[in-house]
């Protein structure tokens, strides 16, 4: 994710046009006009990029009522099928956002502080190596917020570098057909990778830490970590659409999601997320857990407050609380200084569940092509300087 959320350079190079074009695009227009031109915008996007089938798009505001839902193109490359609003797709790291509520409600519960070693219930075995720096073991200095928060040390299955072997990305696309259990990546990280620093020292976005956090849950609830997020989220939500990818009964139906061409949509690779991201789901259904938690529904005022202290530094103008990032789009460009700030889930498939605090919208999409995240923030910005001009009535 790191790597892939190279967000300054794609943001810079949306805005300079300069002010005189900005000024003009900012002239008012009527809600049929943004809606036309955001269709507009994104059957163009995926016209021009190989990678994507599809592009699916929610903008909601609680105050004024503004909800519309866009879908274009197919459900994969090799079907005429037109994608709908209602599609079920692979969410990828939205499913951290959900891993994070369902601590703030064990925090809630009583059951745990945010601040519990992680050795409490997780085992030598399994820590083994995973947070060794010159010698020195550390994993019993690690709590569940500093995995939370991506600041534990530990390595990142995903795209973080590795001292021997191929990279996670690289088994994937010759061998589409491996299925990955959450063992694997603990111990691909165990023998293939280095931790980046002690407990608590810097921010690393780090999956294997996400995937420890599953095991972690499994271990305080006694049972599967499908079943808890059912339990947890999907079940009291009413999101009928939204299972565990991997582990439900229910064939894989969902659209297109890209790698060098490929489509991983029916192939046991995409296991390679789990408590990190594997969560499929649609629009409506992510439209339903955001609201729930913003209005209160999910976690206390003081854990989501803690869930949503955006401390640590992700990048220029991007910052990470737990399961969550914040982007203040004044610090990633001063030409973007008018544009609200957003947070939210957002995963490499170019999927991002979004919140603008200040006028209280919801920004949901999915645009299914891994390295897509940043193409995705990138369109985001542009939708929203047709969004913003809207005539409010």
């Amino acid at each position: 994710m790191k790597k892939g959320l190279k967000i300054v350079v794609s943001i810079i190079a949306v805005i300079a046009v300069g002010f005189g074009v900005l000024i003009f695009m900012n002239r008012p227009i009527s809600k049929e006009k943004v809606n036309e031109k955001i269709e507009k915008q994104l059957t163009k996007l995926v016209k021009k990029n190989d990678s994507l089938s599809s592009a699916l798009l929610t903008i909601y505001n609680n105050q004024s009522g503004y909800f519309e839902q866009f879908a274009v193109g197919t459900k994969n490359k090799m079907s005429d099928q037109p994608v709908q609003v209602d599609s079920q797709y692979h969410s990828a790291s939205i499913g951290k956002t959900m891993v994070a509520v369902i601590y703030g409600m064990l925090v809630d519960e009583g059951k745990i502080s945010f601040d519990d070693k992680i050795n409490r219930w997780l085992n030598a075995d399994i820590l083994k190596g995973l947070f060794v720096i010159d010698g020195t073991d550390y994993s019993d200095q690690v709590t569940l917020k500093q995995l939370l928060s991506h600041t534990s040390g530990v390595g990142d299955y995903f795209v973080g570098p590795v001292k021997s072997g191929k990279p996670i990305l690289d088994i994937i696309s010759s061998d589409p057909d491996r299925l990955f259990t959450p063992e694997d990546f603990i111990a691909f990280t165990r023998d293939n990778q280095e931790p980046v620093g002690k407990p608590g020292q810097q921010f690393n976005y780090s999956d294997t830490g996400y995937i420890l956090l599953g095991l972690i849950l499994e271990a305080i609830e006694g049972k599967p970590y499908s079943t808890i997020l059912e339990e947890k989220i999907f079940e009291p939500l009413n999101m009928k659409d939204s299972y565990l990818m991997f582990y439900n009964d229910e064939p894989v139906d969902i659209v297109g999601v890209y790698l060098n061409g490929i489509d991983y949509s029916d192939k046991n690779a995409l296991s390679v997320d789990w408590a990190g991201g594997g969560v499929v789901t649609t629009m409506n259904d992510l439209l339903t857990f955001m609201r729930a938690l913003e209005h209160g529904n999910l976690l206390s005022d003081d854990v989501y407050g803690e869930m949503t202290d955006f401390s640590q530094r992700f990048d220029k103008g991007i910052y990470y609380g737990m399961g969550m990032m914040y982007f203040d789009f004044s610090e990633l460009s001063f030409l973007l200084g008018s544009m609200s700030d957003l947070y939210g889930g957002v995963g490499a498939t170019g999927t991002y569940l979004f919140y603008d605090k200040e006028k209280d919208t919801f920004f949901i999409a999915n645009f299914g092509s891994l390295g897509f995240v940043e193409k995705g923030i990138q369109e985001l910005v542009k939708i929203r300087m047709i969004y913003d001009r809207m005539i409010v009535e």
